[in-house]
């Protein structure tokens, strides 16, 4: 019972922090993760043996891996497991390396190092093929978005330091037992809450720019199951709910860009003669431009390696298709580069099939795409797909290539009405906030939004519901300076991390 007791500090942290990841939309329990790590950081105060820290800490991660993570089981059960044994290594790493410097420099100077050690491991994690990314801390804060703001200046690695910092000053304060020492962490909260204030209320033009034009632009959501099979019966049911609501779209709002769910057609649309000259015909008579999603088979022998390809098809492709005498290898089209570990690629062995039977060809090249609307106005579009919108620096590169707003195509239907949509959509917002520009999100099942360039999210359709939404969209050509220098926040910490190493060995040696 000694030796339970013991560890209660680090199950109260993982707890707090399991829950301070989006659970419903309108409750900011991110604000848990403020002083999550307080206990925990707390108890050690301590002398520890390496034996005892690490038992806590796998108490403290274990714990907060399984308040957070079950709705992952939701689709398989067996990717709730790897995604905890995926996660909880680089979570106990840092913590690893925060027991090296306490025992090098003592708690309190070991305390600041924290920090910088959580940024650079985020961004570390972010690199590697196989990191479920979904739970990595910056995520708890990205509802709250009038805290986050900053992270157009240092993308979400700027929120790890935050938020790790703002645990070790409510420790520090509670270990001076001073009202006085409260004072830092009202400080240190303030600082994001007036740059959100001055982004937000006071000089929100100068954040995204003058003059930026409006473009009127309609979600489609369907309502199809994803663990569906994918019959003949299957795929003219989805064809029809498709066409029918992207018609309804255009004799109603007669918008310029109609955004689909990823991979509306579950075959090769480019290489299927009646479904393009069908889609042809619909584009032209509806004289709007469709971000539409498709499936492509390189083998048609071995479906199990797959494209997972968006295109913007135009009315004016769809027009001049056959007297330009266009041929499917000449159009243009994004290919998605990062897919879901052990499902669509096989982490470190591309060509190798998951455990779900497939594998996905990555795409390598960022693309933007042109339209215009019936007064000739053209507007830059980048697609991205699903998966993609965990990783920062892809988005960057999609807004630094041109895109003055973002079509996000997804399919998170594979999650029920868990809060596993909660969580994906709260990534999203935090693509916008980075990047400073629009997005639309359209979903298979929901949640399919409007995220303007401050995270704010309107016009929500409601989930699992066959609908669709019209709204002007805000075009932005101005970039944030996380668009610019994606990476420089990270590296910085790093930088100070061997800094901090390096003095350590230099007086050491000088003893």
């Amino acid at each position: 019972m000694g030796a339970i007791y013991k560890l209660k500090y680090a199950f109260i942290s993982g707890v707090l922090l399991g829950f301070s990841y989006p659970l419903v939309e309108g409750i900011p329990n991110g604000i848990l993760a403020w002083f999550a790590f307080v206990p925990f950081l707390l108890d050690q105060r301590q002398q520890k043996t390496f034996k005892s820290f690490f038992l806590e800490s796998a108490v403290f991660v274990l714990s907060f891996l399984f308040v957070d993570v079950w709705w992952v089981g939701y689709y398989k059960f067996h990717y709730m497991l790897i995604g905890v044994l995926d996660i909880a290594p680089f979570y106990l790493l840092p913590l690893f390396l925060y027991f090296f410097f306490k025992n090098k420099l003592g708690w309190h100077k070991a305390l600041l190092t924290l920090p910088f050690l959580w940024a650079a491991n985020d961004w570390f994690i972010h690199l590697l093929p196989h990191s479920m990314q979904v739970y990595l801390l910056p995520y708890t804060q990205a509802n709250n978005i009038w805290v986050v703001q900053f992270t157009d200046l240092t993308g979400m690695y700027g929120i790890s330091f935050w938020l790790i910092m703002m645990n070790i000053l409510i420790a520090l304060a509670i270990d001076k037992k001073s009202k006085l020492a409260y004072i830092k962490p009202a400080l240190w909260l303030l600082l994001p809450l007036v740059y959100s204030f001055w982004c937000m209320k006071i000089h929100p033009k100068g954040i995204t720019g003058l003059g930026n034009l409006k473009s009127k632009v309609s979600i489609i959501q369907t309502n199809q199951d994803s663990y569906a099979i994918h019959d003949s019966k299957h795929s003219q049911k989805l064809f029809d709910e498709i066409f029918s609501l992207s018609d309804s779209a255009v004799s109603k709002d007669q918008p310029d860009l109609l955004v689909l769910p990823e991979g509306t057609i579950p075959f090769d649309l480019m290489h299927n003669q009646n479904m393009l000259s069908y889609t042809r015909q619909a584009i032209n008579a509806w004289q709007t431009s469709v971000a539409v999603g498709f499936v492509e088979y390189p083998d048609t022998s071995n479906r199990q390696f797959f494209k997972n390809n968006v295109i913007v098809f135009t009315p004016q492709l769809a027009g001049y298709w056959d007297s330009l005498q266009i041929k499917p290898e000449d159009v243009k089209v994004y290919q998605k580069e990062h897919g879901v570990p052990f499902s669509e690629l096989m982490p470190y062995f591309e060509k190798s099939i998951t455990p779900a039977g497939r594998a996905m060809i990555r795409g390598h090249e960022p693309y933007v795409f042109r339209y215009q609307n019936f007064d000739d106005q053209m507007f830059n579009v980048a697609l991205t797909i699903c998966w993609e919108q965990l990783f920062p620096e892809k988005m960057a590169s999609l807004v630094d290539n041109g895109a003055q707003f973002v079509a996000l195509m997804n399919n998170d239907a594979w999650f029920g009405k868990t809060q596993g949509a909660y969580q994906l959509q709260s990534i999203t917002r935090l693509r916008a906030i980075e990047n400073r520009r629009s997005i639309v999100r359209s979903s298979n099942g929901g949640i399919s939004c409007f995220i303007d360039p401050f995270g704010e999210v309107y016009s929500k359709l409601p989930w699992y519901t066959s609908t669709l939404g019209t709204e002007e969209v805000l075009m932005v050509t101005k970039k944030s300076f996380f668009t610019k220098y994606p990476e420089w926040f990270p590296k910085f910490c790093l930088a100070i991390l061997i800094l901090i190493l390096g003095v350590g060995l230099i007086k050491r040696r000088n003893i």
